[in-house]
């Protein structure tokens, strides 16, 4: 199993008002969600000033879109990187989940917030919520069918096949996370079922 990524201490990597103002938003949402965040809290703890807000992103949430987006590549890349090489088919699953666990584990109320609350903004979180999943269920069509060129027992994945799992996981994570428990611990349960989807006669 992968070791845990650091917490995303700063979302934006880096010292400009633009990443300073995501890590600030970032901050606020730990501390007690997005809902009641102002961008005057984000401004105070981005230690700049409203109008420098505004001239980055049109309103809270577009700010909080900009964050989602930059975390969303951050876990398209953990688990890519994951996925990728010559392993087995079942330890590159095996590493894969872990991975994606582990960067869940990693940060759980940003990760909470990014699956519960960007949808609750509006069309256009809800937009990039499922453009994600979609862009998930993709990479994951195209990996099994990577792992099945090179394995006979791995089972091509439907693009729906793909987004019941990208979907019913990502609700499964929401659930463990409400209720106080460890991701890491969905790692035997996630592995299962999509052995049972993708590899013949499991």
């Amino acid at each position: 199993m992968t070791p845990a990524r650091a917490p995303v201490e700063d979302p934006g990597g880096g010292t400009s008002h633009r990443d300073r103002l995501l890590a600030g938003l970032a901050e606020a949402i730990r501390e007690h969600g997005y809902a009641p965040t102002t961008v005057a809290e984000i401004v105070a703890r981005a230690r700049t000033s409203r109008r420098t807000f505004y001239q980055h992103f049109a309103d809270r949430d577009g700010c909080l879109i900009a964050l989602f987006d930059l975390l969303a590549e951050r876990l398209i890349q953990v688990v890519t990187e994951a996925a990728t090489g010559e392993r087995p088919y079942l330890e590159r699953l095996d590493v894969t989940l872990a991975a994606y666990l582990d960067h869940v584990a990693s940060d759980p109320a940003l990760m909470r917030a990014m699956i519960l609350e960007l949808p609750a903004i509006g069309a256009a979180g809800v937009r990039r919520d499922r453009e994600l999943t979609d862009r998930t269920a993709r990479q994951v069509v195209r990996l099994v069918a990577e792992a099945a060129e090179h394995d006979a027992t791995v089972v091509p994945l439907s693009l729906e096949g793909a987004l019941v799992i990208v979907a019913g996981f990502r609700e499964l994570v929401v659930f463990t996370l409400e209720h106080g428990r460890e991701p890491r611990e969905l790692h035997g349960t996630a592995v299962d079922l999509v052995r049972r989807l993708t590899v013949r006669d499991a």
